[in-house]
């Protein structure tokens, strides 16, 4: 942004198969390359009735290493209280 000389940040759920592949990453950096911009990569939590997943640690972390290699900044948002069912989406969603 001109006025406040700040990159708006795009927040990302990385969902395993779903969004987390190469062709997801490269349509990111497309994406991120259209303004300033910085990328927050979540990883998606999972709750009950859900047939989603979580990608592992190792495929979040190529996924950024993918948008790092193609001059994107990328921060890792890190779950918390996910062993006791209380993150992010978690809590509203519990059976």
């Amino acid at each position: 942004n001109q006025k406040t000389n700040t990159r708006p940040t795009l927040e990302y759920c990385v969902i395993e198969n779903v969004n987390d592949g190469i062709d997801a990453a490269m349509e990111l950096v497309k994406f991120s390359k259209l303004f300033p911009s910085k990328v927050n990569l979540i990883e998606y939590n999972p709750i009950d009735m859900s047939s989603f997943a979580s990608p592992g640690q190792s495929a979040i972390e190529s996924f950024a290493e993918k948008l790092e290699k193609n001059n994107i900044i990328v921060n890792i948002r890190r779950s918390r209280g996910k062993d006791i069912d209380a993150a992010c989406g978690q809590l509203a969603n519990k059976a």
